[in-house]
């Protein structure tokens, strides 16, 4: 008997086992069933309060396309015109060089030649001007020497002569 009670206390604890097990199982199906409802209700309200966000951003969105393509082609025409301006200032610097290449060389000439002139006239003058100018400044001094000689004749100033020339060689 002490086994029949035994099992009879088994048995009740395991009954008891299975109906809390039971009533755990109904509480969770029962808790389950409520979670459907609740998300409806939270996706209710989210969409609630995105409807009135996603018909503003929509509208934005909407309103903003054709300023949006407004900038883009305007940009765009921008963009085609700094592109031309750009080649345009790029041909008229190559022009600009160009030229002052051109006129540099012009006045490298220039400034040969006029120093090929200057030397070709200074040497004129030499040749034309001084060389006479000295050939008759010398011809005077001969003259004036002459002059001097023929007028101080002196007897003592031929020996001062002679000593000199003496002297001088």
């Amino acid at each position: 008997m002490p086994h029949d009670n035994l099992l009879i206390a088994v048995l009740v604890l395991v009954a008891v086992a299975v109906i809390l097990q039971a009533s755990a199982m109904a509480g969770i199906w029962m808790s389950v069933r409520k979670i459907p409802g609740q998300i409806e209700g939270i996706r209710a309200d989210v969409k609630q309060r995105l409807d009135p966000l996603t018909q503003s951003v929509t509208e934005i969105v909407a309103n903003s396309r054709e300023p949006v393509r407004s900038i883009s082609t305007n940009l765009a025409e921008i963009s085609q015109i700094l592109r031309n301006r750009a080649g345009q200032v790029d041909t008229t610097v190559a022009d600009l060089v160009d030229r002052s290449r051109m006129q540099i060389i012009r006045v490298d000439q220039m400034v040969s030649n006029l120093i090929e002139k200057v030397e070709t006239t200074s040497d004129a003058v030499q040749q034309n001007v001084l060389a006479p100018v000295q050939e008759v400044a010398a011809v005077v001094k001969g003259i004036r020497t002459g002059l001097d000689f023929f007028f101080r004749r002196r007897p003592g100033s031929v020996s001062e002569t002679t000593q000199d020339e003496q002297m001088f060689i």
